[in-house]
């Protein structure tokens, strides 16, 4: 998807998920395209959080379910908090999720306010919690906009909260927190000159 809108675009910060997994990788949510941007940058197979009606598509919603994805029933609360449980449990069983916390993507393409669900999923199971910043998506295919192409596009890994910090606050705190994390990495400029992989070229030494 990438390479047919001509992309130029790289990844920042891979020391910080080295020794990392499985956790849950939360990110901005600007463009459809966040995914496949996201799905290449981390060297590590992801499994989204989906909401249990997408199992009513045909072929998508049933491919999710073959590849192993996990679906949150939201149709009460005690059924979103087993959901919840076993989430978590898969994590600890070895995958490692990605959220999208602000829950729909930005028409604006800045940061908004996250939901906490994302958060009681990392207390339940005392869960790492890695920000994934993306940057330029928006400009290829905005929501409700047109695709657009030779768009650069930047994926930034954060500084992970660590599972003794999810430990440490309240899953109000926690949601704050985990925004402002997210708010640094979106604007902070990193230079990870050894960790940054350049995906549209190859370099020779």
């Amino acid at each position: 998807m990438l390479a047919i809108v001509r992309a130029k675009w790289r990844v920042e910060g891979l020391r910080y998920i080295e020794s990392q997994t499985p956790c849950i990788f939360y990110a901005n949510h600007t463009s459809l395209y966040d995914i496949p941007a996201i799905c290449t940058a981390v060297p590590h197979p992801l499994y989204f959080i989906a909401k249990r009606e997408i199992l009513k598509i045909p072929l998508f919603g049933w491919g999710m379910y073959a590849i192993g994805m996990i679906f949150v029933d939201r149709s009460n609360p005690e059924r979103a908090r087993i959901s919840m449980e076993k989430a978590a449990r898969a994590v600890e069983k070895g995958k490692s999720i990605i959220t999208f916390p602000e829950g729909t993507r930005s028409k604006s393409g800045e940061l908004q306010p996250f939901k906490k669900g994302t958060f009681h999923l990392a207390k339940i199971g005392s869960i790492t919690l890695i920000p994934i910043a993306v940057s330029g998506t928006h400009g290829i295919l905005p929501p409700g906009g047109k695709l657009q192409s030779g768009q650069e596009v930047l994926v930034r890994i954060g500084k992970p909260i660590t599972s003794e910090e999810v430990n440490s606050l309240t899953v109000n705190e926690l949601t704050k927190f985990a925004h402002e994390r997210m708010r640094e990495t979106l604007e902070t400029d990193l230079v990870i000159k050894q960790s940054a992989i350049i995906f549209n070229q190859r370099e020779t030494h």
